[in-house]
């Protein structure tokens, strides 16, 4: 049974009985009253035979006997008054024995008999005749369970009219609700757009704008855990692929210092080949390990860390390097501080000083200095092309994947370096131009914004 069939209904009854409660209070009153109506008619009504009766015995005087009293009640046609003497009746028209109306008048004066309500009297003797008066209140009772019947049926008909009217509101008050049952039946299914209409102002329409901003934060949550879904997918893959390369390699020139006798200008080489692979896994372990403890949300210890030192410590860490590929760092004195954990920004900064350095042609200049609040990274290298600016801090992408295999690169120090910036509330943006260099700048600005 639905909701709105259970209230109604509920409802409906409710309404019944507090009718026919009403009704019957003001029924009982007015049976008492007509009751005692009734009774004080029938008193006034006995007590009058009872005069007329004692004015006739005192007109006849001694002469007075029973069988004149029977004669004045037949002259009258007094069907309803009964003359008994000594318990024995002398005039009794009706089919009631004596001794049943004496013992009705001991009960209260009540007598129901042969289908019919009756009040019995006694007004005493006159002339030791005793006499009782009957009173038919049969059509008072008739009536008042007439009046009673149609208090019920009035009731129920306002009960019924009750519970029809108050289902159609329902129906429409509730309509809502259907919206929202439907609504998540859609959403359990994947349908995670579905929204509900919010018109109105009452409980149910502020439900229903609560359930939107529900199904919204759902939509975006299923995003969210898609893409990071599709993307840790991607990153295994890549992974794989990572690692395959070396190690196809480390195990190719194992097996041929085993299985092969090289002359010791090969085997050198061999040697140093496997060397030089087994640290490109060395870093790309320590690498993996880093982004995945970053990734994590726990909290950093964040100080204000001057922003010279920064890119003077990102350009003396990266010096070696630079003067090995004939590159030049400039670092620009900046003032002001940063709240940072400075190893960890110290790190980012140093991923793309590095990145530079290998863009950087031979005799190129790297600049680190600061700008309108950012930090910035500069290279005169080729630039890259704008299309590809997005995915730079995807892991293992790059732009030029044969030098960077000549490198000894991955693809993970850009992906690395955004989740730091990231931790650290801030964004990583390139401006760049193929043929004109490219600039990496760290700002707050940049930081990426998501939707809960």
């Amino acid at each position: 049974m639905k909701l709105r069939t259970r209230i109604a209904l509920l409802a409906g009854a409710v309404i019944f009985l507090a009718a026919l409660l009403g009704s019957g209070l003001s029924f009982r009153e007015t049976w008492k009253s007509v009751m005692e109506e009734a009774r004080s008619s029938g008193a006034r009504e006995s007590q009058q035979v009872m005069v007329d009766l004692q004015e006739y015995s005192q007109r006849l005087g001694d002469s007075f006997s029973p069988a004149n009293a029977v004669h004045f009640l037949k002259k009258r046609q007094d069907d309803y008054t009964i003359l008994a003497l000594n318990g024995l009746p002398l005039y009794n028209q009706t089919v009631l024995p004596v001794s049943a109306v004496e013992q009705a008048v001991r009960d209260g004066g009540r007598l129901f008999a042969e289908g019919r309500r009756l009040l019995v009297f006694y007004e005493g003797e006159c002339g030791g005749i005793q006499v009782f008066h009957l009173v038919d209140i049969t059509g008072q009772y008739l009536r008042l369970y007439r009046m009673l019947g149609k208090i019920a049926g009035l009731s129920l008909g306002a009960a019924v009219v009750s519970v029809l009217g108050l289902m159609l509101i329902l129906r429409r008050a509730l309509r809502p609700l259907q919206a929202l049952s439907q609504g998540a039946k859609s959403i359990a299914a994947g349908a995670y757009h579905q929204r509900v209409p919010e018109a109105g102002r009452d409980e149910v329409a502020q439900l229903g704008w609560d359930f939107n901003t529900m199904a919204q934060a759902v939509e975006h949550h299923i995003a969210r855990v898609t893409d990071s879904e599709e993307k840790k997918t991607l990153f295994m893959g890549s992974l794989t692929h990572e690692l395959k390369t070396p190690l196809t390699a480390i195990s190719g020139y194992a097996q041929t210092l085993r299985r092969v006798k090289l002359s010791p200008e090969d085997r050198e080489l061999a040697l140093e080949y496997i060397c030089r692979e087994s640290a490109r896994l060395d870093r790309l372990s320590k690498k993996m390990l880093r982004l995945l403890e970053l990734d994590r949300d726990t909290e950093l210890a964040l100080e204000p860390v001057p922003v010279e030192a920064l890119l003077q410590g990102a350009g003396e860490t990266c010096l070696p390097a630079a003067r090995e590929k004939g590159v030049e760092i400039q670092v620009t004195p900046s003032p002001g501080e940063i709240l940072a954990d400075r190893d960890l920004l110290m790190d980012a900064l140093i991923n793309l000083t590095d990145n530079a350095i290998k863009a950087s042609p031979f005799g190129g200049v790297v600049r680190l200095y600061e700008e309108d609040g950012d930090l910035v990274v500069e290279d005169g290298g080729p630039g890259i092309p704008a299309e590809e600016l997005d995915r730079l801090t995807e892991p293992f992408y790059m732009v030029d994947k044969s030098r960077s295999r000549k490198s000894g690169g991955a693809g993970l120090g850009l992906a690395l370096t955004a989740v730091i910036l990231r931790r650290h509330g801030l964004g990583l943006r390139f401006d760049s131009q193929p043929g004109k260099g490219t600039r990496a700048l760290v700002g707050r600005e940049y930081a990426p914004h998501f939707t809960s």
